[in-house]
């Protein structure tokens, strides 16, 4: 089933993400294609599980990626160096175009 968001994938309500998410479009800043929410979802969860460390009793996670992971690609040419005060990166004309490639590949609904 494919499901249609206006919003950008970090303002989706949080009841809406979570029911039936298994195809979605996502329109906005981020991309115009169907979208294999579970695959996204899996992907998410992966990259909290990289993160994560324990407290106590149970497990938390940043929210933020690997600073090796961004030295890594920019280290390769993909993105701006990640070490400022900036909340953001800038993409190479190279990095944009394998990342979009990268995102159709993974997360493309069949």
């Amino acid at each position: 089933m494919n499901r249609r968001y206006e919003q950008s994938l970090d303002t989706f309500a949080a009841e809406e993400y979570e029911s039936d998410c298994q195809d979605l479009t996502v329109v906005g800043l981020r991309c115009s294609m169907d979208v294999d929410g579970k695959k996204l979802d899996q992907v998410v969860l992966a990259l909290l599980h990289l993160n994560s460390f324990k407290e106590g009793d149970g497990k938390r996670a940043w929210k933020s990626l690997p600073w090796e992971a961004m030295d890594s690609l920019h280290q390769k040419g993909y993105i701006s160096d990640p070490a400022n005060k900036n909340k953001s990166v800038w993409l190479t004309d190279e990095g944009a175009k394998l990342s979009e490639k990268l995102f159709e590949k993974l997360f493309a609904a069949e």
